[in-house]
């Protein structure tokens, strides 16, 4: 697989999500990418951007979500980053852990790196970088 990089920027707005999934389905039949690998990329990805929009833009529709996604050597690099003031990532609770069980919200970090090769933080927390093997 020879490098690819592509941006899309969407706004904070729940509706973009559909967006996103386009431009991923487009980069895996463009690189033959193995379609098993889709569904776990697209929850991480979708888990990112919706805490992106509702945590870090607050669910304000002016301001942006962009998903950098680079392609290179049978791995994913994916970027998403919003406007926000950031958080700290090492403070967020274990969702499996007593009471965190019965909370509504809060099992989206834990869904992306359940299921992604690699996570990390960047900007203060309003960057998250996703690593999958795609291949």
């Amino acid at each position: 697989m020879d490098k690819y990089s592509e941006i899309l920027v969407i706004k904070s707005d729940n509706s973009e999500i559909n967006k996103v999934e386009s431009f991923l389905t487009d980069i895996f039949n463009k690189f033959y990418l193995d379609k098993n690998q889709f569904n776990r990329v697209f929850l991480c990805i979708s888990e990112a951007i919706i805490n992106s929009i509702y945590h870090g833009n607050r669910n304000n529709f002016y301001k942006d979500v962009n998903i950098h996604i680079v392609c290179k050597e049978c791995k994913m690099y994916i970027e998403i980053s919003d406007e926000g003031i950031g958080f700290d990532h090492t403070k967020i609770e274990n969702p499996t852990e007593g009471i965190n069980i019965r909370k509504e919200s809060g099992r989206g970090l834990h869904i992306i790196k359940s299921l992604c090769d690699h996570i990390e933080f960047k900007n203060q927390g309003s960057c998250i970088k996703i690593i999958f093997k795609v291949r």
